[in-house]
């Protein structure tokens, strides 16, 4: 059902779509109309919308998160992001080893992707260290903060299950885990070996992206597909 809230996300995608539209045009045309509209619309409609956010959305949300929201959620999403960038630079360093063919390529979008990393990771830490963490110094004793410290180092990742489980059931999982755990299910089975996933909602943006990190990789059978649980078998194709 569409709200008035939805121009917020039509505004979003507009402005992301512009960016990508400017970059692409700025690598045949670095000057002139282009440069000049890319300018107005960084340093006027970017900047208003940003400030009027902060000024109105901002001050609508805050409250909402007191009584029905979780404050970290935006944290979490940042931590989907910064997995999937790792996973996609994880990819590219096998690939370097894989085809010396196509190393100034390979060597090429790798910096691109940590560049795009090392974006979303300084803003990540400098939110982290400007809000969670002197609000932790604030209300926690020093006992306190050092017990949180060596909790978070000695945490342990999740672990894909046993081969012999077969099952993956990543509905009790926090998303910003799900396809970290998945993928390392994935890569951990021998040529043919398969499991089952099993979620709560139709996991087709994993598939796109199995599809783009490990093309040709797999096969993907629906074996229950909603309206409340979804089951894909997942099973790594043979070599050759």
């Amino acid at each position: 059902m569409a709200t008035p809230l939805d121009a917020f996300r039509q505004h979003h995608r507009s402005l992301l779509e512009r960016l990508d539209a400017a970059a692409e045009q700025l690598k045949s045309d670095p000057g002139g109309a282009v440069a000049l509209e890319l300018d107005r619309m960084l340093t006027v409609e970017l900047l208003d919308h940003a400030h009027g956010e902060e000024a109105v959305l901002y001050a609508a949300v805050e409250p909402l998160l007191a009584v029905a929201g979780r404050a970290t959620a935006t944290m979490r999403i940042d931590h989907e992001y910064i997995e999937r960038a790792v996973q996609q630079i994880t990819q590219t360093i096998r690939s370097l080893g894989c085809a010396p063919e196509k190393q100034e390529q390979l060597a090429e979008r790798l910096r691109q992707q940590l560049d795009a990393l090392r974006t979303i990771l300084a803003l990540h830490i400098e939110k982290e260290e400007r809000v969670y963490l002197p609000l932790l110094e604030e209300h926690l004793s020093i006992e306190q903060q050092q017990m949180l410290l060596e909790r978070v180092h000695s945490h342990p990742r999740p672990q894909p299950p046993a081969a012999a489980e077969r099952e993956l059931d990543v509905r009790a999982i926090p998303p910003a885990q799900r396809h970290p755990l998945i993928f390392a299910t994935f890569d951990q089975l021998p040529n043919g070996g398969w499991f089952v996933l099993v979620n709560d909602h139709d996991p087709k943006p994993l598939y796109y992206q199995f599809q783009f990190e490990r093309s040709g990789q797999l096969d993907w059978e629906y074996l229950e597909s909603g309206p409340e649980v979804w089951r894909v078998r997942i099973t790594k194709r043979s070599e050759g």
